[in-house]
């Protein structure tokens, strides 16, 4: 078995084709109970990562199985041929360099985001606390984000550091002389919408009203909380509002182009800015159509998203080795432990074929390993298993295992 993964991003996919390959809070359970089922026999544990632009799939399994099982997946999920074309595959050692690459922002459409760890983070725990994650791909996993934490700390990929809130702000301030006077309201209450909310009351935009499918108190931080109107409010603040967010979990948009419409002619056709931060998309494209109503989706933030990119990029180079680096140190010792426990094994057998006289005598050998070849009982594989110890570890194991 092996660590392997799967997915789309943003440099692979477009937006379009990203909206039906995605594992959220309508679909997961139904994905879980999937996933089990159909390959449970030969998958030890698995977990998966959706954001706004990209969505993998990491499982610790049978050697060579990622492509089968994408396929299935992507017929559960009711993907057609175009996400297919924009999978990627990735096992072993790469698979954990990119994970490492992911989870540090280095693979982010934002190069060095500081949003993505976390999201990484709470993922692996959801799975974890689910039962999903655990065992072999546990421990990756673990190695994996303690990777990704030393390359956003010991180097500068998070210089000056960007988000998609941050994103969503610098379009705010370039399209409104004096963003601060504006109306703002967020539809949803997750954790990206409220980075949204304390991005913007953080820099002077006060006027905020939240929107949800359930009345929830929003804590923003220590000076600023809110709680948000019901869905059905939407309408009537659409018809004040000269910014919208939009961040919620929809198959389908919630909001249409005659919404729109009819809040524009009520305004009096007075500018309105739509950031949709949904994937799969939370506001119709037909918006775009529409006089003086500005929309920007997840796909149109790539273009706000060169500030500062020469430093990050030269940063990324430092995180890219140390991610190499900090990778050969875990496999190495990986690999060492599990050569160990097979030589540890080889050696139990071996204790298991010496008579009383050949273990006395061993003990007292200069070269224990030369020692073991002379004796007939002892296999010529378990002998292999521990050609690379040294005598002082072939006598130390031995002594642990005739006194276990």
């Amino acid at each position: 078995m092996e660590l392997q993964l799967f997915g789309i991003n943003h440099k692979t996919s477009k937006l379009s084709e990203r909206e039906l390959f995605i594992i959220n809070d309508s679909n997961q359970d139904d994905f879980i109970n999937f996933f089990k089922e159909e390959f449970g026999n030969f998958v030890e544990s698995f977990f998966a990562l959706s954001t706004c632009n990209r969505t993998e799939i990491y499982y610790f399994g049978e050697y060579g199985t990622s492509i089968s099982i994408a396929n299935k997946v992507l017929e559960f999920l009711g993907c057609d041929d175009s996400v297919r074309r924009g999978l990627y595959f990735f096992d072993g050692e790469a698979a954990i360099e990119h994970m490492c690459s992911v989870a540090s922002g280095l693979d982010s459409q934002v190069l060095g985001e500081q949003e993505i760890l976390g999201q990484f983070k709470k993922s692996a725990q959801n799975y974890t606390k689910l039962g999903f994650l655990n065992n072999r791909l546990l421990k990756a996993t673990d190695e994996i984000i303690s990777i990704a934490k030393a390359a956003r700390t010991e180097t500068k990929i998070g210089y000056n550091p960007l988000s998609v809130s941050g994103l969503s702000l610098k379009i705010v301030q370039e399209i409104f002389e004096d963003p601060t006077k504006q109306k703002l309201t967020i539809v949803g209450a997750g954790q990206m919408a409220m980075n949204v909310i304390e991005n913007f009351y953080e820099n002077g935009i006060k006027n905020i009203h939240a929107v949800n499918r359930s009345k929830k108190f929003l804590q923003i931080n220590d000076s600023f909380s809110l709680v948000t109107s019901n869905l059905s409010k939407l309408g009537s603040l659409i018809k004040t509002t000269d910014i919208l967010v939009t961040s919620v979990n929809s198959p389908l948009p919630i909001i249409g182009k005659g919404l729109i419409e009819d809040a524009m002619r009520l305004r009096a056709n007075k500018p309105m800015l739509l950031i949709d931060l949904g994937v799969p998309r939370n506001v119709e494209d037909q918006v775009r159509d529409l006089e003086n109503a500005y929309l920007f989706t997840i796909e149109d933030i790539e273009l706000v998203t060169q500030e500062n990119l020469d430093e990050r990029s030269a940063e990324a180079i430092k995180a890219r080795q140390l991610i190499k680096d900090r990778i050969k140190l875990y496999s190495d010792g990986r690999f060492k432990k599990q050569y160990r426990n097979e030589a540890y094994e080889a050696l139990r057998i071996i204790s298991s074929l010496l008579n009383q006289q050949d273990y006395f005598e061993l003990l007292s050998s200069d070269d224990p390993y030369k020692f073991l070849q002379i004796i007939d009982a002892v296999p010529a594989d378990q002998l292999n298993q521990i050609s690379a110890l040294n005598s002082h570890e072939i006598l130390s194991m031995l002594k642990e295992i005739r006194s276990a």
